[in-house]
């Protein structure tokens, strides 16, 4: 049985700037999780926001029209515990 699990994985500036966002999707209705920043990632803020992947064009609109801030935005798919990471925008 093959196991697969998918997000897509928001990286900040700033825990400043990653709080504020999560303040913005959760008025957005958009579900979220705050985890330490993959070191595969990036070094530069500790924390990062999981996101489901279905949210991920939404992610990109929210940043186009000028509500969102953030750095990077990756998607994250882990096949029998093999990790996939591409980013995003």
């Amino acid at each position: 049985m093959i196991r697969m699990n998918e997000f897509g994985i928001i990286t900040f500036q700033s825990t400043h700037h990653a709080m504020r966002a999560e303040r913005i999707l959760t008025q957005e209705g958009i579900k979220t999780k705050t985890i330490p920043t993959p070191r595969d990632i990036t070094l530069s803020c500790g924390i990062a926001i999981r996101i489901a992947v279905d949210d991920l064009e939404t992610i990109i609109e929210l940043k186009r029209s000028g509500k969102l801030e953030y750095k990077e935005l990756h998607h994250l798919r882990v096949v029998d515990g093999k990790r996939a990471l591409s980013k995003l925008d």
